[in-house]
């Protein structure tokens, strides 16, 4: 294996491919794949969950190199594929959570219901929409509770659960990623550079 050495960091020549196919594939994806599937009725008729992974994969494996690649270098000191998945990873889910906090939101607070009614477009590849699928779909009660909240009055559980409980729940999910003494070495390593 050759080894192509810059200041710090050590990549090695199988991963420069890997990295490289990766992207390749994301492009290609998202410049020739995308425009063909987004007009397409089979596309508009899946499930919401379906129509996001579909849609977002290439920008997905985007995430992945661009924000996983440098997360493999602080942490590791070397371009390591699982320390670039797990940065791709964390990164991917920071986005969705300020994806969902970014307005306009999908989902009344009020009623729980879809503000949004055309659905022969992309919103079904929207954060909003595609987690309103899944919890109303596991959880059919929750269209029919609402939370009386002092401040903020009556919300829909639908609206709570998407808008403030995912959140919670992805950032959980990256601090189990990235464990606490990575979450530390990684921060310690972007002060050593400055």
């Amino acid at each position: 294996m050759e080894k192509i050495e810059t200041e710090k960091f050590e990549i090695s020549k199988d991963e420069w491919v890997i990295i490289g196919a990766i992207t390749g594939f994301a492009f290609i994806w998202i410049l020739f794949v995308i425009p063909h599937i987004m007009t397409s009725n089979w596309f508009i008729g899946l499930i919401p969950p379906a129509q996001y992974f579909l849609y977002n994969i290439g920008f997905f494996l985007l995430i992945f190199i661009v924000f996983g690649t440098p997360m493999s270098c602080v942490i590791k000191h070397k371009v390591h594929i699982k320390g670039v998945i797990i940065g791709g990873i964390t990164s991917s889910l920071f986005l969705i959570m300020l994806d969902l906090w970014e307005p306009p939101f999908l989902i009344s607070p009020n009623t729980g219901e879809i503000l949004l009614t055309n659905l022969e477009s992309l919103v079904g590849t929207s954060v909003d929409y595609t987690f309103f699928w899944i919890y109303s779909t596991l959880f059919p009660a929750t269209r029919n509770l609402f939370i009386n909240f002092p401040l903020f009055g009556r919300l829909s559980m639908l609206f709570f659960l998407i808008y403030f409980l995912t959140p919670i729940i992805l950032a959980l999910i990256m601090a189990l990623l990235l464990k606490p003494g990575m979450f530390r070495k990684m921060i310690d390593g972007v002060a050593e550079r400055f």
